[in-house]
């Protein structure tokens, strides 16, 4: 099990799962599906994919809130937003009850529109009144997500724990509405729009991450 962010960028960069540029204008930059742009690419799913990996990912992430204080036998529930944090929820309260010798019950919320405002619902899960609830992301790049499923989680009648645990923390933020951010890697990935792209002004091009012929265009030597 590796125990430095480095030690992990190293091993998410085998599976092709993280991509950071190196400041080469040759070299092509990412295309987000949001239409920002960005000097660092996360995709989960290459993370998630890999069940052995994903454990001792979530083994470690477990271990580094215990090493920040979180009472293990606090959490009733791990509970992420879809898609991303469905599985590392599973896995992260997994480990959790292995830890302590009794389940840990696991949970997700669903994006939804309330008129012109997005929010988080239990739509196929639910979680029960006063249950103490960690919160878990994928990757957290503005804080959105966690403060709309823990909006959906005070709203159902559970208690949100102050941590949030996370694979990749791309926001250079240490916590969300007070919630401490515990993350494998902290490594701030910036996001511009095409007109204020500093990549963009030096020549580099601006591609979608995903796909095998756009992948290797980002990985290739210049």
């Amino acid at each position: 099990m590796f125990r430095t962010t480095d030690g992990w960028i190293s091993q998410f960069k085998e599976r092709g799962a993280l991509w950071l540029h190196d400041g080469n204008s040759k070299r092509p930059h990412a295309l987000l599906t949001s239409g920002m742009h960005s000097d660092g690419f996360f995709n989960s799913e290459l993370v998630m994919e890999d069940s052995i990996f994903l454990n001792n990912a979530c083994s470690y992430l477990v271990e580094l809130l215990q090493q920040d204080n979180l009472d293990l036998s606090s959490v009733d529930r791990v509970v992420g937003p879809a898609m991303g944090a469905i599985t590392l929820a599973n896995d992260i309260s997994r480990n959790l009850g292995l830890r302590r010798s009794r389940s840990c019950l696991r949970a997700y919320v669903e994006k939804e529109m309330d008129g012109n405002k997005k929010i988080m619902v239990f739509k196929k899960t639910l979680i029960r009144s006063k249950e103490r609830i960690l919160i878990v992301e994928d990757v957290l790049t503005t804080g959105g997500s966690v403060e709309l499923t823990a909006a959906a989680i005070t709203k159902a009648g559970g208690t949100v724990l102050p941590f949030v645990a996370v694979l990749v923390n791309r926001s250079n933020l240490t916590e969300v509405g007070g919630r401490k951010i515990i993350a494998l890697i902290n490594r701030p990935m910036p996001m511009w729009t095409p007109k204020k792209c500093p990549l963009c002004k030096k020549g580099s091009e601006a591609i979608r991450p995903k796909g095998t012929k756009n992948w290797n265009r980002l990985n290739t030597s210049y």
